[in-house]
């Protein structure tokens, strides 16, 4: 999972270094590979459009799934998303994923002139168009936002009925959406006590509307980072993990000049990501927060956080883990080589 920013020599250096994650990911073993969408925060994340960098990672991998996480829906148009989402399936060969989110960071929807109180609106508009899209073949929407009629879709998706879809949800409506598409439900940055409650409420919307989950359920988003020892993990990590997560947990809102919290009172309320900004690095860890330690610590960690959330699939920031580029490619190497094969043979088959 690369949400790229600080840490960087250059802005071309992100991408030169992320490119190489790619690649490196795919020798080591890795089901996936995904690209996060930010705006306006070069601290936080250099890239205001995963799609682009997917193309990019197309040409650098032959077999690791690449994915966007997330394309902000609202702040994009339906024929575009659904054009460009179909060229990168066929462009991959089938291994393109579909992330998708309706926003949180609210001073990241002011300059595209879009009301955050009609992002949930929008979201459902684009997704249905999108989907439909790609199912029949023909664009078309005559909704509240968009009014257009059906114009034939080329090319169209390699998989079919359309690319997995991945969905950044953290309110319970949002997790309920999920379930009744048996789609997965992305969290970040909740400790396992809050994605275990995610994870039934899941469960429990799939029963009431008589869906079946056959590829869906909860992935959660960690901050991870793997060293010789826990001692070493520690000193190299600390001190930036602690500056990230703080920095993350006050841009992470719908705040930032928005006054109306409308369609957003879970962040405000319950999903208020401040509650942990702590500088405890023990505690974050222990709330499963960050992964970071040994490989038998970290290995540790993520069983116990898949026996309790009740899922075999993890998304993994690396990038977060140290300043220092050979720190970063040293935790990565540590986790392909140590942890994932050790995870192989347990309950979770897959990080990502």
């Amino acid at each position: 999972m690369i949400s790229m920013g600080v840490g960087r020599s250059s802005d071309r250096q992100v991408y030169e270094d992320a490119l190489d994650d790619a690649r490196r990911a795919e020798r080591l073993g890795f089901e996936a590979f995904w690209f996060a969408e930010h705006h306006f925060n070069g601290d936080f994340c250099m890239s205001p459009s995963p799609n682009l960098l997917v193309a990019a990672a197309v040409r650098e991998t032959e077999r690791i799934k690449l994915g966007v996480a997330v394309n902000v829906l609202p702040m994009h148009h339906p024929v575009r998303l659904a054009e460009e989402g179909a060229m990168l399936d066929q462009l991959s060969n089938g291994r393109f994923m579909w992330g998708i989110g309706r926003g949180i960071v609210g001073r990241e929807f002011l300059p595209f002139g879009i009301d955050s109180t009609n992002a949930r609106a929008r979201f459902n508009e684009i997704h249905d168009t999108v989907i439909n899209a790609w199912a029949s073949g023909r664009i078309e929407c005559h909704g509240r936002f968009f009014d257009f009629d059906g114009v034939d879709l080329h090319p169209n998706v390699l998989q079919r009925p359309h690319p997995p879809v991945w969905v950044a949800a953290q309110s319970p409506e949002s997790v309920a959406w999920c379930a009744r598409h048996d789609y997965i439900a992305m969290q970040v940055g909740e400790p396992i006590e809050q994605t275990r409650r995610h994870a039934e409420r899941y469960r429990r919307a799939a029963d009431e509307a008589g869906v079946t989950i056959r590829e869906g359920g909860i992935v959660p988003l960690r901050y991870c980072f793997v060293a010789e020892s826990d001692e070493i993990a520690r000193e190299k990590c600390a001190p930036y993990l602690r500056e990230f997560w703080h920095h993350f947990t006050r841009i992470a809102s719908p705040g930032g000049g928005i006054p109306d919290r409308s369609g957003y009172e879970y962040w405000y309320e319950e999903g208020d990501l401040s509650r942990y900004a702590t500088d405890d690095y023990e505690l974050l860890n222990q709330q499963g927060i960050i992964i970071c330690g040994s490989p038998e610590t970290v290995i540790g960690h993520l069983q116990r956080q898949a026996a309790a959330v009740g899922t075999d699939r993890f998304l993994l920031d690396f990038w977060r883990g140290s300043l220092q580029r050979e720190d970063r490619i040293k935790s990565l190497e540590l986790f392909g080589t140590e942890v994932l094969p050790a995870l192989r043979g347990a309950p979770i088959t897959a990080a990502a």
